[in-house]
């Protein structure tokens, strides 16, 4: 049977308790929750804790993580801060080239049509696009349930980087091919941002879609003061030798696709200047061993820090305590992590690629740049050198951000949700 990891109280849910005719029952099929660390999660998890707010069930399907050798997983504690909802999770096997993702096994096939039974869902909603989608999207065929898929990731620009042996054109045109039958067999389609959604009508998704970013929880990060951060951050307690210096931060998987290398690159053009400079990376993932060998071989690891996982109740000290975000990537669905550094006050300069160019929509909260480590470069510095423009850069940043919050998001998606029921 899968393992119950967090059950249900019987919960006073804010509204309709007298209607319980009108309470929505979801389910959340997905390939990856806590304890992975990644966008994904964060997002099922975010709007999870919103959606509890407005009265309704959320349940969790995921696979079981267990310990492996050589794999860190969070910390967290696995549930979330609401008592209502359950996560139930079903056996998995790992992924020959990411050690820390788990897939449902096929088999479980069987325990989660029980579970749906039992469960009788008003609406699934489909996070990802394996097993535990596939197994939704059959479940949901056969019982005439509607169903809601949510599209996390550019897999076009992710595929390179994981199966680099193999024809590109034919990866590009198997990926778009297989991304478009996988949403088009969706009711309806929620993806973070337009240019997605663009992505997505070019590949041939004919059901109607739905923009919803995912949004920043505010009691996340509320009380965040960049003058205590700087002055008393748990970072500078782990790493004292950070004291005096000017921060930049990249939070994230540390992967290829996530363009790390185009930041190293900043610090080498930034340090004559800055001989002090730092750049942090929180995170972890499948090319930290070969960017620590790379780092060590360049005599960059003073400057350039790996921090690995940090959990997220420690991430506003971390964003308050540093001077940039700093955010290479071009394969972001949304770049929910500028939008975070920006309500903590701190500014961004981001490639302008993909979600980071519609979530910052210009020079909000910060400087966008093209793909250019020159221009990248000279925004970083400008921020650094000139005192008016950091202090305007950072009140922006905030006030822009307020407009990203999960909780406008989550209305959103309750929408939708009504709209199928």
């Amino acid at each position: 049977m899968p393992v119950i990891i967090d059950s249900a109280a019987n919960h006073a849910y804010p509204f309709a308790q007298a209607k319980e005719e009108t309470m929505l029952k979801v389910i959340m099929a997905t390939d990856t929750y806590w304890p992975r660390i990644n966008g994904v999660t964060v997002s099922i998890d975010t709007f999870r804790r919103e959606l509890i707010k407005s009265g309704v069930s959320i349940m969790i399907f995921s696979p079981e993580y267990p310990s492996k050798e050589g794999v860190k997983y969070s910390n967290h504690p696995h549930i979330v801060s609401f008592k209502s909802g359950d996560v139930f999770r079903f056996a998995s096997i790992g992924l020959f080239f990411d050690r820390e993702d788990q897939l449902i096994l096929p088999a479980e096939r069987f325990r989660m049509f029980a579970k749906f039974d039992e469960i009788k869902p008003d609406i699934v909603h489909i996070q990802t696009e394996f097993m535990a989608g596939i197994i939704s999207k059959s479940y949901c065929r056969r019982r005439k349930v509607p169903m809601v898929m949510t599209c996390h990731t550019y897999f076009e620009q992710y595929i390179k980087f994981y199966l680099p042996f193999l024809p590109q054109k034919w990866t590009l045109d198997y990926s778009r091919m297989r991304t478009a039958k996988i949403y088009n067999e969706a009711d309806i389609v929620i993806c973070p941002t337009l240019s997605m959604k663009g992505v997505l009508e070019d590949y041939g998704v004919k059901k109607p879609i739905e923009v919803i970013p995912t949004g920043i929880p505010k009691e996340d990060f509320a009380g965040v003061s960049k003058d205590r951060e700087r002055n008393s951050s748990w970072v500078f307690k782990k790493y004292p030798q950070l004291r005096g210096r000017k921060i930049l931060l990249f939070v994230g998987r540390i992967a290829k696709e996530k363009n790390i290398d185009f930041l190293v690159e900043t610090v080498r053009n930034l340090k004559p200047d800055f001989p002090k400079i730092a750049l942090l990376l929180a995170g972890d993932g499948p090319y930290r061993e070969e960017l620590s060998v790379k780092l060590a071989g360049e005599g960059l690891e003073d400057s350039i820090i790996i921090l690995g996982y940090v959990e997220r109740k420690m991430l506003k000290s971390l964003y308050g305590a540093a001077d940039i975000f700093t955010f290479a990537s071009k394969t972001e669905t949304q770049g929910l992590v500028a939008t975070e550094a920006m309500i903590c006050r701190t500014p961004v300069v981001a490639v302008g690629i993909m979600g980071t160019k519609e979530v910052m929509n210009g020079d909000n909260g910060g400087f966008m740049t093209g793909d250019d480590v020159g221009e990248f470069t000279a925004k970083v510095s400008l921020l650094l050198t000139d005192k008016k423009i950091y202090e305007a850069k950072s009140r922006e940043a905030f006030i822009y951000s307020q407009q990203w919050t999960s909780d406008k998001m989550a209305k959103k998606l309750l929408a939708v949700y009504r709209s199928l029921v």
